[in-house]
């Protein structure tokens, strides 16, 4: 009989695991905008934001109006265009550069900016998955 009960509940929560977290659709409003939340993870603030088209190289910046300080600070961001695939670089108050490539903001409303990886300090462009 105890059996009978649990069952519901563990089919229940094998549906709810199942679902992926952080993880959404970001439609587009008619003329093409979408809208990002950029949450600074990092230790330091960023202070420019680019993007581009994948592998092309041709950033132009966004607005990001104030400095998103680290540490998890956020801020949301304007994307104008139909494309869902972008690499996204940004510029920290140290100088030093990241590039998170082939970001597809259709499917994420968040992007999580990461501290620089340790090994990567000296250079002024680290390219992050």
């Amino acid at each position: 009989m105890r059996l009978r009960h649990c069952l519901p509940v563990a089919a229940f929560v094998a549906v709810f695991l199942a679902v992926p977290f952080g993880v959404s659709a970001s439609p587009a409003t008619p003329d093409g905008i979408r809208y990002l939340s950029l949450i600074n993870r990092a230790h330091d603030s960023v202070e420019r934001l680019e993007v581009a088209a994948p592998g092309s190289g041709e950033f132009r910046e966004l607005a990001l109006g104030e400095r998103v300080r680290g540490g998890g600070d956020s801020s949301t961001v304007e994307l104008r265009g139909n494309q869902c695939h972008y690499d996204v670089r940004f510029t920290f108050r140290t100088g030093q550069r990241m590039v998170y490539e082939n970001v597809d903001v259709c499917r994420l409303q968040a992007l999580r900016v990461q501290p620089p990886p340790r090994d990567k300090l000296d250079l002024r462009q680290a390219t992050t998955p």
